[in-house]
């Protein structure tokens, strides 16, 4: 090892990928596979974050029409695509490592809760196919022939989504990562800091250095990337783990169409999340009142607690930052599944081939918007 000061040098590497969950494990092994020689190192709590819930999803979780009013149609349309490219590499992932990881393509659903969110996912059915997004929309009584959901008035099926077993695709992921040799280093990362030729990640135990750096992260990450807190702010994600009523039929993935609450089943067993900036018991008392209005057995619940960071328009923050050899890939709001793979690849080419792909409204160094997705 050699010393910088006072501080050790731990490792040297091409690339250093920095944070939690699984945006840094498939960014690490993207790099990897392309050549790169890449050191990971977690950020954020000592505890790694919970298995968050395993949705695919084309969009972020909202209705077309109200993505394309803040950011315009084909900048949704392009949103929309990046998922489609997201979900074909992720597939094509699972199927490589020879393991499902739980893997089913069977659409999920947005439900409306009030008569305004309706209406949106009527007129975003019929933009979503005109822009080539198949799907079907649901009035209430169609919801509830088909499901023992009553009292909402609309849904929508997003027909291209998908779920799968969040907690095994990360394990296949780091040890995909682990035979394309990146190294895992212990610690967290405290600070980074550009340099004369690459980036320096400051630890407790000493310093590692890389040509480059990326902040790709389920959690937080404003607190290395300073620049970033106007577009963050920060949230938690609260889960309510719980059983269906016996003979209940529900959707196995549904979003609401706020975005703020989700939930996937496995078995006769769901995990209810909710992503936002309020406070822990004020979700955990939305995650109830919402479960009390379905047929869910609320008398064996289990809850859970993980800090991440929102994105302020709604999109998440991906790509190189100008003026420096660092990339980001955060702000996912607790639904990184539905674009960590397509986001590993533009990640990489801005950072090996000088040319970032990301799309324009997802970009990292984009304004903020003035009103939210």
């Amino acid at each position: 090892m050699r010393l910088a000061g006072s501080r050790r040098i731990l490792a040297d590497a091409d690339v250093v990928v920095v944070g939690s969950g699984l945006p840094p494990l498939v960014t690490a092994l993207e790099l990897a596979r392309r050549g790169a020689s890449v050191s990971l190192v977690g950020h954020g709590p000592d505890r790694a974050p919970a298995p968050g819930l395993g949705l695919a999803l084309l969009g972020p979780g909202r209705p077309y029409l109200s993505v394309a009013r803040a950011i315009g149609r084909p900048a949704a349309q392009l949103v929309w695509a990046a998922g489609c490219e997201n979900h074909l590499r992720l597939k094509g992932f699972v199927d490589q490592a020879g393991r499902a990881c739980g893997y089913t393509a069977r659409g999920s659903f947005l439900l409306a809760r009030d008569r305004g969110e309706a209406e949106e996912l009527a007129e975003s059915e019929d933009m979503l196919r005109d822009d080539g997004f198949p799907g079907e929309f649901l009035d209430h009584y169609m919801l509830e022939t088909r499901f023992d959901v009553s009292g909402f008035p609309a849904a929508y099926w997003a027909a291209e989504d998908a779920e799968l077993d969040a907690r095994e695709l990360a394990a296949v992921a780091g040890q995909a990562a682990r035979e394309e040799r990146v190294v895992f280093v212990g610690g967290r990362a405290l600070a980074l800091r550009p340099e004369a030729g690459g980036v320096v990640v400051e630890l407790e135990a000493g310093l590692l250095r890389g040509a480059a750096a990326v902040v790709a992260t389920d959690g937080p990450a404003a607190g290395l990337v300073p620049e970033l807190a106007p577009l963050l702010l920060p949230g938690a994600t609260t889960r309510l783990a719980l059983a269906s009523l016996a003979r209940a039929t529900l959707p196995s993935a549904l979003r609401t169409a706020d975005g703020r609450i989700a939930w996937q089943s496995s078995g006769g067993s769901f995990l209810l999340a909710e992503s936002g900036a309020g406070q822990a018991e004020a979700a955990r008392e939305n995650l109830r009142d919402f479960a009390t209005r379905l047929p869910f057995d609320l008398g064996r619940a289990g809850w859970s607690e993980d800090t991440l960071e929102l994105s302020r328009d709604g999109l998440p923050l991906v790509g190189r930052l100008p003026g420096r050899p660092m990339a980001v890939a955060c702000g996912f709001s607790g639904s990184s599944l539905g674009l960590a793979f397509a986001a590993a690849r533009w990640v990489a080419d801005a950072l090996l081939r000088g040319n970032d792909p990301t799309p324009a409204a997802l970009r990292a160094a984009r304004a903020p918007l003035a009103a939210g997705v």
